[in-house]
Parts: C-alpha cells; sequence; structure tokens
C-alpha cells in the first residue's frame, strides 16, 4: 500500500510539474492583451536566434531570448521586485537602494559610478595633462575663427544628493577624479561649467534630480544651462525667478526602477517643469541622435552631447537661431560635415560625470574636424 500510495504521490508531482511547464505558453496567448507587456528597461531585448546564428552560438542565444521573452515575465519580475522592496532590499546588480527608497547606480559595464562617488578612481598626471592640454588647443583654434567654446561636466547624482547614500558606501578619497579634472581644466582657463555644488545648495530648495532616474530634472538642467550661458555673455533669467510647476502631461522618469523591476512602486516622483524660453526642435533621427532645434536668437550652436544633454536642449538652444545637438554615442567627423555648413558661432560639449572620459573624445574629434576645415 505504501509503494502504490507513494507512486501515486510521485504522479501528481510529475504532472503537476509538467503543468507548470505547459500551461504558462496557452495562457499568455490568451492574456496577454490584458497583461504587462511593456519593455521598461534601458536596452533592446533579445530576439530569437536567426539562420545566421552558428550552432555553437545557438544555446545562448535561445536562453537569451526566452530570458527576455518569457510569458508573463514583467509580472514575475515586478511580484520579486515588490518582495525585495517590502524587506527593504533591492535584488539588482545594476541598482542600488539608498536612504528613503532613492535609487543609484552601481558600477556597471560603462560606469564607476559609486567607485567615483567614494574617490576609488583617479586620473593620472599624464591623462590629466591630456584633457587640459587638448581642451585648451581647442579653446584656442577656435577662437581664431571666432567660436566659442564651453564644456559642461553633469555631476552624478551620488554627490549631489549623498545624504541618500547607503551608509555601507563610504567616501574613501577626495577629491574624486572629476573635482581633480575640474580643477585642471579651470586652471588652465577652459570655460567649463562644473555645477556640483551649486546643484547640491539648490537641492535643499528644490529637487534637482529624479528620485528613481539617473538624470537631473529639468530644474538641475536649466541651472546648467544658466551657467553656461553666463560664461558665454548671455544673462538668462535666474532660476529663482522662474516658476516651476509640476507637469501633468509628462511622468518623473525611472530608468533605474525599471532596471531594477520596481516600476510598479516607484510612481511618487514628480515631473517639474521651468517656465523659460524653449527652442522649437525642427527635426530628429528616430534615435533621437541628430537633432535640429529653432530659436530666437541669431548665432549659431553646436553641442555634442550624452543622455544628460537631452533636458538642457530646449533650454540651451532657445537663444539662437540655429542649433545641431548631436549624441556623441553616434557622432564623427563625417556626420559633423553632413550636419553643418562651417564653424557655429557656439560649440558646447557635454559629458556625465561617470562618461567624463568623453570630453577628451570629444576635443581630439573637432581638433580632426578643424584640420580637414583648414585643409578644404
Amino acid at each position: 500500500m505504501k509503494n502504490q500510495a507513494s507512486q501515486k504521490h510521485g504522479r501528481i508531482l510529475a504532472v503537476l510539474f509538467v503543468m507548470m511547464l505547459l500551461l504558462p505558453a496557452p495562457l499568455w496567448l490568451l492574456l496577454a492583451p490584458v497583461m504587462d507587456n511593456a519593455n521598461h528597461e534601458n536596452r533592446t531585448l533579445a530576439s530569437f536566434p536567426t539562420t545566421d546564428t552558428s550552432i555553437e552560438e545557438w544555446p545562448a542565444a535561445f536562453e537569451d531570448w526566452l530570458n527576455d521573452n518569457a510569458p508573463f515575465r514583467n509580472e514575475f519580475m515586478s511580484l520579486n521586485g515588490r518582495l525585495n522592496w517590502t524587506v527593504g532590499t533591492l535584488d539588482s546588480s545594476d541598482v542600488l537602494l539608498g536612504k528613503d527608497h532613492w535609487l543609484f547606480l552601481k558600477d556597471v559595464s560603462d560606469s564607476k559610478s559609486i567607485s567615483d562617488y567614494q574617490g576609488l578612481t583617479a586620473y593620472t598626471e599624464a591623462e590629466l595633462a591630456d584633457f587640459t592640454d587638448t581642451l585648451s588647443t581647442l579653446q584656442n583654434r577656435l577662437a581664431e575663427y571666432g567660436t566659442r567654446l564651453v564644456v559642461v561636466i553633469a555631476p552624478a547624482k551620488e554627490g549631489v544628493y549623498s545624504q541618500y547614500m547607503p551608509d555601507s558606501i563610504p567616501v574613501v578619497s577626495r577629491p574624486t577624479r572629476v573635482q581633480a579634472l575640474a580643477g585642471e581644466l579651470i586652471g588652465a582657463g577652459v570655460p567649463l561649467v562644473w555645477p556640483q555644488q551649486t546643484l547640491i545648495d539648490l537641492s535643499a530648495e528644490r529637487q534637482v534630480y529624479y528620485k528613481y532616474d539617473t538624470h537631473w530634472n529639468e530644474v538641475g538642467a536649466y541651472q546648467a544651462v544658466t551657467q553656461a550661458e553666463a560664461l558665454l555673455g548671455h544673462n538668462l533669467t535666474p532660476l529663482e525667478e522662474c516658476e516651476v510647476t509640476v507637469s501633468r502631461e509628462q511622468k518623473a522618469l525611472t530608468d533605474l526602477a525599471n532596471v531594477s523591476a520596481v516600476w510598479t512602486l516607484c510612481q511618487d516622483d514628480l515631473y517639474y517643469s521651468v517656465d523659460a524660453p524653449r527652442a522649437e526642435q525642427i527635426s530628429c533621427t528616430p534615435d533621437g541622435y541628430r537633432m535640429h532645434w529653432q530659436g530666437t536668437g541669431e548665432e549659431s550652436l553646436l553641442m555634442l552631447r550624452d543622455s544628460f544633454g537631452e533636458m538642457m536642449a530646449p533650454f540651451l538652444c532657445a537663444g539662437y537661431d540655429q542649433s545641431v545637438v548631436l549624441h556623441t554615442a553616434a557622432v564623427t567627423v563625417d556626420v559633423i560635415n553632413e550636419e553643418m555648413d562651417g564653424l557655429p558661432d557656439v560649440i558646447v560639449l557635454e559629458a556625465a560625470e561617470r562618461y567624463s572620459d568623453n570630453l577628451l573624445g570629444q576635443g581630439k574629434l573637432l581638433l580632426a574636424w578643424l584640420d580637414e576645415l583648414e585643409e578644404n
């Protein structure tokens, strides 16, 4: 009798196991229209292996596709995120849970945000000299043609909102590598906007970065624009004289919440809108890497940017007749030549703190463009 009962129990478990494997697919076909099908992550989900996929690569490619397209994926990820959130943890290799549920970016493949904040990274003297030599040379050569240069480094959220960083992430050394870089560039006479302390002070009165996103909001971006324009001799309306309202049409950005699967829990942040002049976007490529703006001024502008520059662009371009804004992920000398008839009146180089290395590449790229213009 025991053997029969044991066999029956085993068959039941086997049937249940098979049902767990097979039922999600037909259930998904039935329920998919009313389920969460959105891609909440800041990446392209894996596609099904094609005929071009080699036999050796096929198993890994199929596993990536299955992981990204499994039935009820968002629901299970959200449930896991909610359970972790409830006990004060976050199951994410990319996102750090701070105090009061503020989210920060961890050290990931192309970023060392936490290490930068702690002061565990540093530029060598040779690297700092390369930065200053390159950007100083660029500034001087542009000035020969009447073009003015401004460099903007967007501070990392970790440094601006350090009061929300976990106690387990201590500051080890100061200055940080970008604080040191900023000091060198300013000392060399490079027109630099490095608004870390300004944003720290401002954050006591207004929110300047998103709670669940890596980026600054319109308040932080506008403050950086006013400082950049001041270096160019343009006095914009100070932020304290601008009306800042909560936009009902737009939602606060939540890239960190999306990556860590807690997007359903992070709905309390607000989109703050600054009432200040904005340029009109007259064209934009589908990937957002090439933008053209129309403002009310007489001068022309070229901006090389990363994701932080997107929030700056409408305010920055407002005072220029024609502006070209290019994302550095896809900019080359050929791209600049396609977009520009010649040198503009103003060039703005922008890079986030964690991507400060890109400023060196931007500077050398523009020097190569100048060389080509002079040859022709």
